[in-house]
C-alpha cells in the first residue's frame, strides 16, 4: 500500500537543532516552536522552505448507529453542515478563511447527496451511511479499504510544493464509532472513553456506552486488525481520513491532527503504519474524554488547550501560523555573533 518509506531525516533533524541551538537564545527554550522546526526539517529537508501551501480537509458521511438514539442531532445535519462549510459559514469555513487555508471537503458517505457544485467539493461517496453497528457490521472491509485508498490519492492529488495538511470530519455520530475503536483497541474503562459528543443527556450517554461495549464484545474486536475493526464499529470519516494520514507518510507531508475523532483516525493509521507517528503534530486537546487516552497511544502530545470539541479541524487549523513562525525562528533569527557584528560598531 505505501512501498518503499522512510521516517524522519536523521541529518537533517541534527542539522536543524543544531542551528536552532546557536541561536540568540538558551537552547531549548523556544519549546514547542522548537520541536516543530526539526519535525518539518525532518520531513521536507534542511535548509526548511517556508509554507507555501497550506490544505485542509473534511471528511463527510453518516453513521448508522444513529438509529439507536444515541446522538443529540439528527442525521440531516451532516449533510446540511458539510454544505455550510462549503459555503464557509460554518466554523472551519470562516477559520480556513481567516488564515488564508485551502478548504476541501471530501463526500466520503453523507446519506443524502450534496445538491449543488462546489470546486472544493470532492464526490467520492463510497456507501450512502454505514450500517448499524449494533446490528451488524458498519461497512465491508472492501469499502473501508476504498475509503482508505480515497484519503491517500488526496494527499498525492493535493501534494504539489511543500503543502501542510490539516484534516477535520463531519458525521453525526461519529463519537460513537471513534469512541468504539479506540475501546476496541485499548478495553479502557468505558467511562474514560466516551463522552456526550455533541451534547447527549445523562441517559443517552449511558445507553451509548452500553451500545458500544456491547457491539464491541458482540464481534471480539479487541483480537481484530486495525482495519477490521474500522470496518466493524468505525465510519468511512475516519477510514478517509487514515488514508490521509498513510497518505502524509508515502508523499512525506506534515498532517496536524485536530481532535478526538481526528486523533482516533491517527491512531488507526499508527497501528497500520508506525512511521505515522513522524508525520503528525497533535495540535489541542480535545474536551473529549478519550482524548488523552488516544495521545498516550501514539505517544504524541497535544500544545494548545482551548476548551474545544466541535471538530471540523477547528483547533488544527488554528496552529498554522505557529509552524510559520517555527520555520521564520530557525530562518531568520540572528545568532550572537551576528547581533554583535550588527551593534558592536
Amino acid at each position: 500500500m505505501l512501498g518503499n518509506i522512510s521516517g524522519l531525516d536523521k541529518e537533517a533533524v541534527l542539522l536543524a537543532k543544531k542551528e536552532l541551538d546557536s541561536k540568540m537564545k538558551p537552547q531549548g527554550s523556544l519549546g514547542v516552536l522548537e520541536k516543530i522546526a526539526i519535525q518539518m526539517a525532518g520531513i521536507y529537508g534542511y535548509p526548511v522552505k517556508q509554507i507555501e501551501k497550506k490544505c485542509h480537509i473534511v471528511a463527510s458521511a453518516d453513521n448508522g448507529v444513529i438509529e439507536e438514539g444515541i446522538s443529540s442531532c439528527p442525521i440531516e445535519y451532516t449533510k446540511i453542515v458539510s454544505e455550510a462549510m462549503l459555503n464557509k459559514i460554518a466554523a472551519i469555513g470562516i477559520l480556513t478563511k481567516r488564515l488564508g487555508v485551502e478548504f476541501n471537503l471530501v463526500d466520503i458517505g453523507i446519506a443524502s447527496s450534496i445538491p449543488r457544485e462546489y470546486p472544493n467539493l470532492y464526490r467520492k461517496n463510497v456507501k450512502k451511511g454505514t450500517n448499524n453497528f449494533y446490528k451488524e457490521p458498519a461497512m465491508s472491509r472492501e469499502e473501508c479499504l476504498k475509503a482508505i485508498k480515497v484519503g491517500m490519492d488526496l494527499i498525492e492529488e493535493k501534494g504539489d510544493g511543500i503543502v501542510v495538511f490539516s484534516n477535520g470530519e463531519m458525521g453525526i455520530g461519529n463519537t460513537s464509532t471513534s469512541s468504539a475503536v479506540l475501546y476496541s483497541f485499548t478495553k479502557k474503562d468505558i467511562d474514560s472513553i466516551v463522552g456526550r459528543g455533541g451534547g447527549l443527556s445523562d441517559s443517552g450517554l449511558i445507553k451509548k456506552k452500553k451500545i458500544i461495549v456491547e457491539s464491541c464484545e458482540k464481534y471480539n474486536t479487541f483480537d481484530m486488525d486495525p482495519i477490521d475493526v474500522l470496518a466493524h464499529v468505525g465510519g468511512l470519516d475516519i477510514a478517509c481520513m487514515v488514508g490521509m494520514y498513510l497518505g502524509c507518510v508515502k508523499y512525506r507531508k506534515l498532517m496536524l491532527v485536530d481532535g478526538f475523532i481526528s486523533a482516533v483516525g491517527a491512531l488507526v493509521a499508527y497501528k497500520i503504519e508506525p512511521l505515522v507517528k513522524d508525520f503528525i503534530l497533535a495540535t489541542h486537546m480535545s474536551e473529549e474524554p478519550g482524548m488523552k487516552i488516544v495521545l498516550d497511544e501514539i505517544g504524541k502530545q497535544a500544545f494548545l488547550n482551548m476548551e474545544m470539541r466541535l471538530g471540523e479541524g477547528t483547533g488544527a487549523v488554528l496552529t498554522y501560523p505557529m509552524l510559520e513562525c517555527a520555520i521564520d525562528i530557525i530562518n531568520t533569527m540572528k545568532k550572537p555573533t551576528e547581533v554583535y557584528d550588527l551593534f558592536s560598531k
